[in-house]
């Protein structure tokens, strides 16, 4: 038939009859002389049979086929139902082959052809799970993962897969280590286990196991971690410590369920080599290195760091913590949990499952006499409380929050319940903080400042030697190895404490604290930019597009208004509504976090509304009187007029009193039922979910024009 084809030459072919263990057509593809691709081709046309979807096999169906009859036919069981089986064959014209097949299964066959090597693979994942481990494991580097503390196996399921699994799990861990994974992700799939490092920050997928493997690696990384391996029901979190290669590793290890496909573990890879980091290894530009040993020279009050999750808050806390580390002073941390141990200081583990929270920590910590406390995270109104009290009795208090900005740290605390003027005496100064991905060294090419947006270059006189990511064995490819810090950094003088205190928003802070060298994000960005560290495509990936509000800010942009209008003639609350007719849907957005003004405004502006936005209540009102608009998406808890005052007013007014209102909120009480009362067409749940508020404005909208 290959000859028929013209797939080989006579002389190949008479070469092919002759072998021991093997088929015609894999000696054909092992020589060079065809490949699968052509073959499958071959035969799909010869005897109009359909390629075999391997990837969708149901693992149900080899139940119905012994695995004796599926190796010896070279046969893989792809779906079955009461009637009929559908199989995978390298000879889909053997006849007496569909018979038996037939015969064995009680079925209506029905084959599909594919590569005999692919289906070789698929029966040792379905069959022998172990063999294809040991497949795997014969493609990785040989590891050298020693437990430190070793547990015994006894009771643990399938002995089969016992001993590869074990080699299985340390090897993924030593590679994960020598690639500089700060996490491994196990995640049970529809179609098996797929393991994946995230490296500077992003996830890539190095290995898919089969499914039925997947209780195997959950159990074993269980047992390395003392978890309990009779509960897959609950998530579970432990430690464990390993050496890799002579260097000593400390492990956490989280597991979960997932829905009606096992368990998902996250092993997270804690090199005790970060703690020698110091100020100075965050190689900050000199200005915010500057800046930040400012906040050092404190000896009382509140020093926070902000960000999301993996933004490298830790790293940062315990950089300040070296610093300060001479062995004169007292140093107590309160953690949850204890990543990684600090010799010469005092380290507390948060436990709140037997009630020793970071509030109770921090009291029995107040009688220690400590000079510094670190407090993990503050979470709640007891802990801001009893931290801010200890930064005015005297104590130099570190500690982390979650907001997408320093001056938002503020509003934070606030919404935790701290009086303005305690804040305003405690605070010294809030860092936020985001991780870019560094620029491969090996491989990166200069950029010239030419081919940065307008917004991204330099100003005139400021030298500037960017450069972009290429790719490299190095870098495995993705042009980035390494990962540096974007800061923001809002010292608190008197002037900007003054603002705090008579309850100022952060766009208000943010603009009192520049003249004392404050930076938003984007220009930290921009300054590792123009320094050839990082490229503009990793500041947008991490920040997201720069806003025109930004823009605005910082000089690199000019404020849009409506023709005629000079920016000194309109007040700065009424400037963002102000726009030239376009014939789009309007929608106005009010709410006084800028961050989340920006993130609804680029959610609707991909739709192709205009939006505009306003700051507080009486904002909105204004804009919505001088310029009308289709829809107004707002907040509940705004400053001067809230949520509630708003739509009041726009109902009690014949020219706003058809303007449809979506209201956003983050409160669970009888909010719904009130703003719907007064007149809301619906309402929304904070935080916000893109594609919920596509619908429900799209939703609104429509209902609004049929009416």
């Amino acid at each position: 038939m290959l000859l028929d084809a013209g797939l080989l030459l006579r002389v190949q072919g008479e070469e092919l009859k002759h072998g021991e263990g093997e088929t015609v057509w894999e000696r054909a593809v092992a020589r060079g002389y065809a490949t699968d691709e052509g073959i499958i081709k071959a035969l799909i046309a010869r005897f109009k049979v359909d390629p075999a979807d391997l990837s969708s096999m149901d693992i149900r169906a080899t139940t119905l086929l012994p695995e004796s009859v599926a190796r010896k036919h070279q046969v893989l069981p792809l779906s079955a139902d009461d009637r009929s089986i559908v199989l995978a064959t390298a000879n889909p014209h053997d006849l007496e082959l569909e018979e038996t097949l037939r015969f064995v299964t009680g079925r209506r066959v029905t084959l599909r052809v594919a590569a005999p090597e692919a289906i070789n693979q698929k029966i040792d994942e379905a069959y022998r799970p172990e063999n294809a481990i040991n497949r795997l494991l014969n493609g990785l580097d040989p590891s050298s993962v020693e437990a430190i503390e070793e547990v015994s196996l006894a009771g643990v399921q399938d002995p089969a897969l016992d001993a590869p699994m074990t080699r299985l799990v340390d090897a993924m861990i030593s590679d994960g280590v020598r690639e500089g994974a700060s996490d491994i992700h196990a995640e049970p799939l529809s179609d098996g286990m797929s393991v994946r490092y995230r490296i500077d920050g992003v996830l890539k997928e190095v290995m898919r196991l089969p499914g039925s493997a997947g209780p195997a690696l959950v159990r074993r990384v269980k047992i390395l971690a003392k978890l309990d391996v009779t509960d897959p029901l609950h998530p579970h979190d432990g430690r464990a410590g390993v050496r890799v290669g002579g260097k000593v590793i400390d492990l956490r290890i989280a597991t979960v369920p997932v829905a009606r496909r096992g368990e998902k573990v996250v092993i997270r890879i804690l090199d005790q080599s970060n703690l020698r980091a110091n100020v100075t290894d965050l190689q900050l530009p000199p200005q915010e290195e500057e800046l930040f040993r400012k906040f050092l020279g404190h000896r009382e009050g509140l020093i926070l760091v902000t960000g999301p999750t993996g933004s490298g808050k830790t790293t940062t806390l315990y950089a300040v913590v070296n610093e300060l580390r001479t062995g004169k002073v007292n140093i107590v941390t309160v953690e949850d949990p204890v990543e990684y141990d600090i010799p010469g200081i005092s380290q507390l583990q948060v436990n709140e499952a037997q009630g020793f929270t970071f509030a109770t920590a921090l009291r029995s910590v107040l009688r220690q006499d400590p000079d510094i406390l670190l407090v993990g995270e503050i979470r709640d109104n007891e802990t801001a409380a009893i931290a801010i009290q200890a930064g005015l009795s005297g104590h130099l208090v570190l500690s982390t929050l979650h907001t997408n900005d320093a001056p938002s740290a503020v509003v934070r605390l606030r919404d935790l319940g701290t009086d303005s003027f305690k804040l305003a005496a405690v605070l010294k100064g809030v860092v936020a903080q985001r991780l870019v991905r560094r620029l491969c060294t090996k491989c990166s090419e200069p950029l010239p400042v030419e081919q940065l947006p307008l917004e991204a270059r330099p100003s005139a006189g400021r030298g500037a030697t960017p450069r972009r990511a290429v790719g490299c064995k190095v870098c495995s490819g993705s042009g980035y190895k390494g990962r540096v810090a974007v800061l923001s950094i809002m010292p608190v003088d008197d002037s900007v404490a003054h603002l705090i205190e008579a309850g100022a928003l952060p766009d208000v802070l943010l603009a009192k604290a520049r003249p004392l060298g404050m930076r938003t994000l984007w220009e930290s960005g921009l300054e590792r930019i123009w320094q050839g560290v990082t490229s503009l495509d990793e500041v947008v990936r991490v920040l997201g597009e720069r806003s025109q509000e930004e823009l605005e800010l910082t000089g690199a942009g000019a404020p849009t208004i409506s023709p005629g209008a000079g920016p000194s003639l309109v007040p700065e609350a009424v400037r963002a509504a102000i726009v030239a007719p376009s014939g789009k849907t309007r929608i106005l957005v009010a709410d006084d976090d800028p961050q989340m003004r920006r993130l609804i405004r680029s959610i609707l502006e991909r739709d192709g509304y205009e939006v505009t936005e306003a700051v507080d209540g009486l904002d909105a009102l204004e804009s919505v009187e001088n310029h009308p608009v289709d829809l107004m998406v707002m907040d509940i808890d705004m400053p001067r007029l809230d949520g509630l005052g708003v739509l009041e007013e726009l109902r009690a007014r014949v020219k706003t009193s058809s303007v449809p209102v979506i209201v956003l909120t983050a409160r669970i009480d009888e909010t719904e039922a009130q703003v719907l009362e007064l007149g809301a067409q619906d309402y929304l749940s904070k935080p916000v979910q893109p594609a919920s508020l596509q619908a429900r404005v799209k939703a609104v909208l429509r209902r609004t024009k049929l009416s």
